[in-house]
C-alpha cells in the first residue's frame, strides 16, 4: 500500500500531519508526525513529505491522513510487483 498525494488538492491546512501525530503520540504533535507539510508564501507551491516512520496506520482500517483530508489530496494504491 502506498499513500500519494494530489498536490492540486491540497490547501496545506496540515489535518494530515496532525492526524498522524495523534495516531503516533495519542496528543496533537505536529513534531512528532511522519508527515510534513509546508506551503512556500512566494509562489504558493506545497511540498508534502512522509516519512520512514509511517506505518500506514496499521491497527486502523485505512491511514488517518487519507481518511481525514477533507480536500480529498490523500489517497491509497496499491502497489503493484513486476514480474521479471
Amino acid at each position: 500500500m502506498k499513500i500519494i498525494i494530489d498536490t492540486n488538492l491540497c490547501y496545506a491546512c496540515k489535518t494530515c500531519q496532525l492526524v498522524c501525530s495523534f495516531h503516533h503520540t495519542k496528543a496533537f504533535w505536529p513534531e512528532r508526525s511522519s508527515i510534513i507539510v509546508s506551503r512556500n508564501p512566494q509562489d504558493g507551491t506545497i511540498k508534502w513529505r512522509m516519512s520512514t516512520t509511517c506505518d500506514r496506520c496499521i491497527n486502523e482500517k485505512e491511514p488517518l491522513c487519507v481518511k481525514y483530508c477533507i480536500y480529498g489530496a490523500l489517497q491509497v494504491v496499491k502497489e503493484v510487483k513486476e514480474h521479471d
